[in-house]
């Protein structure tokens, strides 16, 4: 079931990895066509500028023609002989026509005439306020475009010739580098072309007033979006790739991992499983010796004492490790730990003798202070962090052991003054089958349970063990709460 979860979550995962790479294609896909739709908007507005631009310089010029004809009074055929871009004239004073251009265009009189009759028609198109009328702007009519200016009773008009205002627009962007697709209508009449047409995408404006009939049409491509897809699959391919190599390869380790430990523990199951006979026997024959040997002098009384007790341990040990996976049942009861301290000190003051370690003994309570514990878990669990002193701390030459007794609480610490363990390691250390790797290590035997087991065990008897690093050496303190 949980290898069943263990796969959902991971094709959960790479699925979300895969939507959010390809959502992430599609928003660049549409950042890019935006930019490029930005761009030209841009670019029409450009043109646009430059035509309507174009178109003011007419309106400035034409405006300083009318100051010219009221300071020097120059006849309208004059003005008309010499610019070519004004097709024709009129003058209308108090409702008469003064002067009108070309007689013969009966189109022309007719416009004339209804500004002649109704001169409000000039004001509609250049101003949005009926109180506000202004003193010129421009007036287009059957495709005539006339620029005329009010002076008191007097109006007068000029016809912008279309057609020279188109030949300079023409020149304006044959005089310019553009590199712009675009088309220029005056109403069905193409002005201008420019670039390679069509592209995929275009955008129509039309002018403004009095241009209005004037039609931008400017194209553009749109970006390669089939490269764009192609790349971001590919590179989201490689990367779901990466992902599932890597989960692979962590299943694999893991597998790996979980396939070594199996055998080690099958390993130290085997082997305890073979030390329970040679045990036995020993035992049972320290115990005949001790029978026979009972009015012996000291110390041989107390050696065999030691044997058969450490028999017996050894074999309750070898029966934990049987059950590594297993909860133990608790043997609680009465226990003096200070005089359980002082045998476990007696038991491996002769150990670390033989690596010339002095053991200090340190009892900070009563001689008769007892506790509810398993006595047996308490021995084996001190035993550990001695074993492990006299193992990886012999360079220290001393080893402290340590009661005290504290408010609620009773510790008993094992002291080394070796070169201790790294900070970062000191979690590391309780996980099963885990060895540091140093020059401590090297040449010492061992499974990596010890540690293990007896972190199990002060769990069981509803304790701690606390490690810290000392200067020098390291601590192992087995808390007990009362």
């Amino acid at each position: 079931m949980k290898k069943l979860a263990a796969i959902l979550s991971i094709f959960i995962l790479i699925a979300a990895f895969i939507y959010l790479g390809w959502r992430s294609i599609e928003h660049e896909v549409f950042m890019r066509e935006n930019h490029e739709k930005m761009l030209a908007q841009s670019r029409v507005d450009n043109i646009k500028s430059s035509i309507e631009s174009l178109f003011n310089q007419r309106l400035v010029y034409l405006t300083s023609l009318f100051q010219l004809l009221e300071k020097n009074a120059d006849s309208f055929d004059n003005l008309l002989a010499s610019q070519p871009d004004i097709k024709n004239a009129f003058e209308i004073h108090r409702n008469k026509i003064i002067y009108l251009s070309n007689n013969t265009d009966l189109q022309w009189i007719k416009i004339v005439e209804s500004i002649q009759y109704d001169n409000s028609i000039l004001f509609s198109p250049n101003t949005s306020s009926e109180l506000f009328q202004p003193t010129s702007g421009w007036y287009q009519s059957y495709g005539y475009l006339i620029f005329w200016s009010k002076q008191r009773d007097t109006i007068r008009g000029f016809e912008l010739s279309l057609i020279n205002f188109s030949l300079d627009v023409i020149c304006l962007f044959e005089n310019q580098p553009i590199i712009d697709n675009f088309k220029l209508f005056d109403g069905d009449k193409q002005i201008y072309v420019n670039g390679e047409l069509p592209s995929a995408n275009n955008i129509n404006v039309m002018l403004d007033y009095p241009l209005q009939n004037w039609q931008l049409t400017y194209y553009y491509s749109s970006p390669k979006i089939v490269n764009l897809y192609w790349l971001g699959g590919w590179a989201l391919v490689i990367f779901v790739t990466f992902i599932v190599g890597i989960v692979w390869y962590a299943y694999r380790d893991y597998t790996r991992t979980v396939r070594l430990a199996r055998q080690q523990v099958s390993f130290v199951g085997q082997v305890s499983h073979e030390f329970k006979t040679p045990l036995t026997n020993i035992t049972l024959y320290s115990e005949m010796l001790k029978e026979q040997l009972v009015d012996e002098p000291e110390p041989i009384p107390t050696y065999l004492d030691i044997i058969f007790s450490e028999s017996k341990r050894l074999t309750r040990l070898v029966q934990n490790v049987l059950n590594f996976n297993k909860q133990t049942k608790l043997n609680v009861k009465l226990v003096n730990l200070a005089g359980l301290v002082e045998r476990i000190y007696h038991t491996f003051k002769p150990i670390l003798d033989t690596k010339s370690l002095q053991l200090n003994l340190i009892i900070n309570c009563d001689k008769d202070y007892v506790i509810n514990t398993d006595e047996d878990k308490v021995m084996q669990i001190v035993s550990n962090f001695l074993s492990n002193a006299e193992k990886y701390a012999a360079d220290g030459k001393k080893v402290d052991l340590l009661l005290n007794k504290e408010e609620k609480q009773t510790v008993i610490t094992v002291r080394d003054y070796g070169d201790g363990i790294p900070n970062h390691l000191l979690k590391q250390i309780f996980k099963p089958f885990y060895r540091i790797d140093s020059s401590i290590t090297e040449g010492v035997s061992g499974t990596g349970i010890g540690l293990t087991i007896a972190n199990q065990l002060a769990l069981q008897l509803r304790g701690t063990i606390e490690v810290t690093n000392e200067e020098p050496g390291i601590a192992f303190s087995l808390i007990l709460s009362e």
